[in-house]
């Protein structure tokens, strides 16, 4: 016997299963997709945040190394300064000292001349006094002239000096005249106890000078001319 069985037919709970399932789906893709967004963004957001920071870092570190350029060419430039007044000093230490020298041996001269002269009487040719110039041959002078009497009178006349030498390996004399720089120095005298004639002197290119001779020509008749030679050495010793 053949048995029959009736299934009930349930349409709307099929719906609804498939609306759940629907819904369910779409929950869940929806979650993933915000939370996907929800991450880009907040990466996006820390990105830009790490910009920032990295800008203003950049910017912090871009004053600093200004400001050290800026120091380091002050500090250059001061260094600079240093060295130059450090050279400025020892040159006008090194010229000081010359002066010292220079006038030390002067005084030695001078004191020389006053010891030589308490033993001499009448006019006399103390001293020359010869020194180098800044220009190669070139020279400056000092002859000393006294004058010692037991009278007032004056002693009066003219002085003439000749350099002499070698020239080329021949000698050579060269009078004063000749050697004279720029302007001729009065070489006339007349003092009554102390005279200093002073002037420049050029020497001729391969001139080796040896000895200079000075000769005093008084106007006094009844004294007669003086003569002294001095080695090239004692006169600029």
């Amino acid at each position: 016997m053949v048995r029959l069985v009736v299934k009930q037919q349930r349409p709307f709970q099929l719906l609804l299963a498939v609306v759940i399932l629907s819904l369910v789906v779409s929950a869940l893709v929806w979650f993933y997709l915000d939370e996907s967004h929800r991450a880009y963004v907040e990466s996006r957001h820390v990105s830009s945040i790490e910009s920032k920071q990295l800008l203003e870092t950049n910017r912090r570190l871009m004053q600093e190394n200004r400001k050290l350029n800026e120091r380091l060419v002050m500090l250059e430039r001061a260094a600079q300064i240093d060295s130059q007044s450090a050279a400025h000093m020892q040159n006008e230490i090194r010229d000081m000292q010359d002066e010292i020298y220079r006038l030390k041996a002067e005084l030695e001269f001078y004191q020389g001349i006053m010891t030589s002269a308490r033993g001499t009487d009448g006019l006399s040719i103390q001293g020359l006094y010869i020194e180098p110039m800044q220009e190669e041959q070139n020279f400056r002078f000092k002859l000393i002239l006294t004058h010692v009497s037991k009278s007032d009178k004056v002693a009066e006349g003219q002085v003439e000096m000749t350099v002499e030498g070698l020239q080329n390996g021949a000698a050579r004399a060269l009078n004063f005249e000749d050697l004279a720089l720029n302007l001729m120095p009065d070489m006339t005298f007349k003092f009554k106890n102390f005279k200093r004639l002073e002037g420049n002197m050029v020497l001729p290119e391969g001139f080796v000078p040896q000895r200079v001779v000075v000769r005093l020509h008084s106007k006094d008749k009844t004294v007669s001319n003086i003569k002294r030679v001095f080695s090239w050495s004692e006169a600029t010793g």
